[in-house]
């Protein structure tokens, strides 16, 4: 009798053993199949978003090549006759263009409808001003949109499907302005006689741009008063791409309090 109970316990444990199995298999089974639901769930929403996109080209060839920023983001420092804005969401966009050669900006508004090409030319009068005008519109082709082919991941005693998913093929970087664009903005700021002249100068020159430390203290150099230093790195501290050396930009600085002002400051602005 205690024999046959002693055996019934084991088979018994047994058992259980096997429903813990069990119940721990399909536990971890709805667990993958709830990830997966939220992840089709986020790539569906991204699929179904529309783009628009946007073309810039110049009018006539004797026009110079240009270099265009779309609400501060620019796709390269080349200069070119033709730039294209590609997977845009928002319908009115600001955009600044800087023709080869000059220190003139030349600030436009245009607009983009989402699953449309928006073609514009930039054309010059007989009195040498640019207009930037909307030549046509036409609906976006497929050819636009890379899909990636259906890849199977195989994950132990389960596998999963991955749907084709839409993705976007152009990624906008940020780069600091070219030697020679940025040479040529400097002696512009340096035409101006007073400190404050040249800080407003600034701030209409290098609209948009990006810096690297290096050149933020190349301008500050152009100034003679602690203050007016200290400002303009302020002001061009958040569109710097190489932060980690901001930091060097003190040594254009004499006064300790001047110094602790910038520190303070940068250590008050959010991390990127």
């Amino acid at each position: 009798m205690i024999k046959g109970l002693k055996l019934f316990r084991v088979k018994g444990f047994k058992l259980f053993e096997l429903l813990q199995t069990i119940y721990s298999y399909f536990y971890r089974m709805k667990k993958i199949f709830l990830q997966f639901i939220i992840a089709i769930s986020f790539l569906s929403g991204i699929m179904a978003q529309d783009f628009g996109k946007v073309v810039i080209r110049n009018g006539a060839n004797t026009n110079p090549k240009f270099i265009a920023s779309l609400n501060g983001i620019r796709l390269n420092n080349d200069y070119n006759t033709t730039v294209s804005f590609n997977y845009l969401d928002e319908q009115k966009y600001r955009i600044k263009i800087l023709q080869a050669g000059s220190t003139q900006v030349l600030s436009f508004v245009l607009a983009s409808e989402p699953n449309y090409i928006s073609k514009y030319i930039l054309n010059k009068d007989n009195y040498g001003n640019y207009s930037l005008i909307l030549e046509s519109k036409s609906l976006l082709v497929s050819e636009d949109v890379v899909t990636t082919p259906t890849t199977v991941v195989n994950i132990p005693t389960n596998t999963v499907v991955v749907v084709p998913v839409a993705t976007v093929a152009t990624t906008y970087t940020y780069s600091c302005m070219t030697p020679e664009d940025f040479g040529n903005r400097l002696s512009a700021i340096k035409k101006e006689s007073f400190d404050k002249d040249k800080l407003v100068r600034c701030k209409d020159v290098f609209a948009d741009e990006y810096f690297s430390s290096q050149q933020v203290s190349d301008v500050m150099k152009t100034f003679s008063f602690e203050d007016h230093k200290v400002s303009f790195a302020k002001w061009a501290y958040k569109n710097t791409i190489d932060k980690k050396n901001f930091y060097k930009v003190n040594d254009n600085l004499s006064f300790s309090s001047s110094k602790n002002e910038l520190s303070k400051f940068i250590r008050e602005q959010p991390k990127d």
